[in-house]
């Protein structure tokens, strides 16, 4: 192998598409990586001082003025595509140091703050509290409306996606587990199986689970939910948050209160939370970007000031 200075951007690029092609990513994750790079290699080889430099020569300096040359370019589209752009960059040279093919990583020390889209909104504990509270009430109305009250708790309790939730067969929520009751997240396809895992649940969504299999009269290979997530959010919305007291809530919303907790509860690793969330090294390291900025504590608190007053986007 080259040593790291002498082994040319181009040539870093195609050992790391090597690389990837090995990683168990989506097509689209795979293309992503790639373009970002390739978009930054573009930039350096059209600077006659640095398109000839070696992955070992590239500076922090170099990954500023691209991304200051991002931010002015109408065909970046969006602060969100730079965000991605530099998260991709961040995922390449950490791969290029732990590969040893370079000593120094340039875009560690690089910021997202010029950048970064707003942080999402996450309930606080007694917002959890009044929203569960609220959503047991309906539950036990006389309609019996079980589906926003499962949905949340397994939310709740796992992080899981919207997408990922609806998914959910009855035969998915294994209560009889020697250890302990979970939920079986899985992809019925093969470049996603990466994504599936088995995240324990609570006693308390053990309950509502059963309470809600028995309403709906869910056989193991039916649905566990039978509407859609716009119903579900819509009953959260219109039902559950003005009893509680919040100004929204999304499925989005339940899976960053998760996502808070189990990072300042500190009982995973980095990459233990990255397989817990079904993310990619760019998906991940997005959101751990942002769970950082959310867990400090001055502007964890300016942030909930502003999700009081704002809607928050959908999951």
């Amino acid at each position: 192998m080259a040593r790291g200075t002498e082994l040319a951007l181009e040539d870093a690029l195609l050992r790391y598409e090597q690389h990837l092609a090995r990683r168990p990513l989506s097509d689209n994750s795979r293309k992503a990586f790639l373009g970002d790079i390739r978009i930054f290699s573009r930039y350096l080889s059209g600077d006659g001082r640095a398109g000839n430099l070696s992955v070992a020569r590239i500076t922090p300096q170099h990954i500023n003025a691209f991304l200051a040359e991002q931010a002015r370019s109408r065909v970046a589209a969006s602060p969100k595509s730079i965000e991605r752009r530099l998260t991709s960059l961040k995922v390449f040279f950490r791969w290029l140091r732990e590969t040893g093919q370079i000593a120094l990583d340039p875009a560690d020390s690089v910021a997202y703050k010029p950048f970064v889209d707003p942080l999402p909104a996450y309930l606080s504990d007694a917002e959890v509290s009044a929203v569960i509270q609220a959503a047991r009430a309906l539950a036990q109305s006389a309609r019996r409306e079980l589906r926003p009250l499962t949905a949340i708790l397994l939310v709740l309790d796992t992080g899981i996606k919207k997408s990922e939730c609806l998914s959910l067969l009855a035969s998915d929520v294994i209560l009889n587990d020697p250890d302990g009751p979970n939920i079986w997240v899985r992809y019925d396809k093969q470049r996603l199986q990466f994504k599936d895992r088995h995240l324990a649940i609570s006693d308390e969504s053990v309950q509502a689970v059963h309470a809600h299999i028995d309403r709906y009269n869910c056989g193991p290979q039916d649905r566990l939910f039978d509407c859609t997530g716009r119903n579900l959010e819509y009953i959260f919305n219109r039902k559950i948050a003005p009893q509680a007291g919040v100004s929204a809530l999304t499925f989005e919303m339940l899976r960053w209160t998760c996502a808070v907790r189990d990072f300042r509860a500190g009982r995973w690793s980095s990459e233990q939370l990255q397989v817990r969330y079904g993310l990619s090294a760019v998906g991940w390291a997005e959101m751990l970007a942002k769970l950082e900025r959310l867990t400090r504590p001055a502007e964890a608190g300016a942030q909930k000031t502003a999700d009081d007053q704002a809607v928050p986007s959908g999951a």
